[in-house]
């Protein structure tokens, strides 16, 4: 998501897009604009992802308080949304960490203590993802 002058970008391109994620063969990583704005297509994305992860973690307490799965029984169905509409790499490795033991073949996940509480910059990070500019009251896409 690199942003700035575009005549750098040239000169650059073949390093970015050599260590970029691909999709389908295709690097993740693409030249979007002027100063700020590589910056401000990260800032959406991880408001983004930070709504998946949101979103992930109530399917886990419905799956769990409210239908009374397992872990196992969550993974199986995280695995079958990942092969839907749901594919995503989020979804992948929350599979994965459900099914997830230590030595003792217990599972690891209920274990770990819920005590994270509301991390101020995910704070922000949502306010000005959806709202690029306050003082205007100009909305993200």
């Amino acid at each position: 998501m690199p942003g700035g002058n575009p005549k750098a970008w040239p000169h650059l391109k073949q390093i970015f897009q050599s260590i970029a994620a691909k999709s389908e063969g295709e690097p993740c990583c693409d030249w979007v604009g002027n100063a700020g704005a590589g910056h401000f297509v990260k800032m959406v994305h991880n408001g983004i992802e930070y709504g998946d992860m949101q979103l992930i973690a109530e399917a886990y307490d419905l799956l769990l308080e409210g239908v009374g799965l397992t872990c196992d029984q969550m993974a199986e169905v995280m695995e079958e949304w990942n092969q839907g509409e749901l594919d995503s790499f989020l979804i992948e490795i929350t599979a994965n960490i459900l099914k997830f033991k230590d030595e003792k073949g217990e599972h690891v996940l209920p274990k770990i203590r819920d005590s994270a509480g509301q991390v101020r910059t995910f704070a922000i990070i949502g306010i000005y993802t959806r709202v690029s500019d306050p003082e205007k009251f100009i909305y993200s896409p």
